[in-house]
């Protein structure tokens, strides 16, 4: 426990201005901002770090691989969780409100792990994730989910669209798992 809360100490101490303005953003109980937020924070959190060549930094406290990994996911979804139990009493005491926990879970997941898996394969972590962002919009935007002409089966596993939560959170598993290895393996900066 004493190495994730190193973790979270560096996190706060280099970026706090910027996760606390997140932080205020995602207390809006709506699935679209909370996905904007998560968007930022997951660039600005270890996508940064990688771009601005600190992994090494990280490995040399002595982090492995597997813990910033697990710390970094750990750390946002303290953020996640915590807005939520925030806002919880301004929302609606509904199934809603847990379903947009929910799918922010899904988002943060699938995108996080898409810029692992860029860190990993030395690709610019930011761009990656704004190339997956416009790709999962338009190729997710297109079509309908109802049989036909029209269908489109990558919007039931489109983090941004999730047309069906659980197939998304499949998706958003197997994708974490994938680049959790990946990273495991190969780490980032070379």
């Amino acid at each position: 426990m004493k190495k994730f809360e190193a973790y979270l100490q560096k996190q706060l101490m280099e970026k706090f201005g910027t996760i606390l303005f997140f932080v205020v953003v995602m207390l809006y109980p709506n699935s679209g901002v909370k996905m904007f937020s998560l968007f930022f924070l997951i660039i600005l959190g270890l996508a940064s770090d990688a771009k601005q060549k600190r992994l090494d930094l990280l490995t040399t406290l002595p982090f492995t691989h597997k813990e910033i990994f697990w710390f970094e996911y750990g750390f946002i979804s303290m953020i996640i969780l915590l807005t939520f139990l925030i806002g919880l009493p301004f929302a609606n005491f509904s199934l809603v409100a847990w379903i947009i926990l929910l799918k922010a879970f899904i988002f943060f997941s699938t995108y996080y792990s898409v810029v692992i898996l860029a860190v990993s394969n030395d690709f610019d972590p930011v761009g990656a994730a704004f190339l997956f962002l416009i790709f999962d919009a338009i190729v997710g935007g297109i079509g309908s989910t109802r049989s036909g002409e029209t269908f489109n089966p990558y919007k039931y596993v489109s983090p941004l669209h999730q047309a069906n939560v659980f197939t998304a959170l499949a998706f958003a598993l197997v994708m974490l798992f994938f680049s959790y290895n990946t990273f495991a393996k190969r780490g980032g900066e070379r």
